[in-house]
Order: C-alpha cells, then sequence, then structure tokens
C-alpha cells in the first residue's frame, strides 16, 4: 500500500508535470501527435521504476519534486534516465532541437 501511495505522489509531483511540459513543447513545435503520444507512453511507462527509486531513495523524492517544479530539471534528464523512454525521447528532440525549442 505504501509502494502504491508513493507511485502516486511521483506521479502526481514529478511524471505528470514533466509529460505536461514535453507535450506542451512538442505542441508548440508542431511535432506529429504520433511523437506526442509516444512521450505520453514514455512517461507512463517510466513510472514504475521512477516509484521503485523513490522507494530506495526517498530524499531523491523531494529533490527532484522541486527542481522539477522550479524548473531546474528538463524532462528529458528525469525521463531520459528509463530504458523506456530512449526511442521515443530521441524522436522528441529531433523536432525540440530542429525547431529552437
Amino acid at each position: 500500500m505504501f509502494q502504491e501511495l508513493l507511485a502516486s505522489l511521483v506521479s502526481l509531483l514529478i511524471v505528470d508535470p514533466l509529460q505536461a511540459e514535453m507535450s506542451e513543447r512538442l505542441v508548440q513545435v508542431r511535432a506529429p501527435q504520433a511523437v506526442i503520444a509516444d512521450v505520453r507512453t514514455c512517461a507512463e511507462a517510466s513510472l514504475p521504476g521512477l516509484a521503485d527509486r523513490a522507494m530506495a531513495e526517498p530524499l531523491w523524492v523531494v529533490t527532484t519534486a522541486l527542481d522539477v517544479w522550479t524548473g531546474q530539471t528538463a524532462p528529458e534528464n528525469i525521463l531520459g534516465n528509463t530504458p523506456q523512454c530512449a526511442a521515443a525521447l530521441k524522436s522528441a528532440r529531433v523536432y525540440l532541437e530542429s525547431r529552437g525549442a
């Protein structure tokens, strides 16, 4: 039960804001919906791994949540550390870099 609560907290404070920021940036550069959907799927798929890390490193949750909410970290720095996101973030990066976002 505690792990489920922690997963919900990680989702609310870290994954959801990161996914929303990435989606917004991709919409601004007019990336295809498939790329945006892949990033969304990647964010959702990364939740179990991030929740496991949160269980092992409670301080990581606090510092990462603060970094996310203050804009001190880019979404790809958190989501990019998960194997599920490598291809999705690579595709997104192509659009973001080519259009200066």
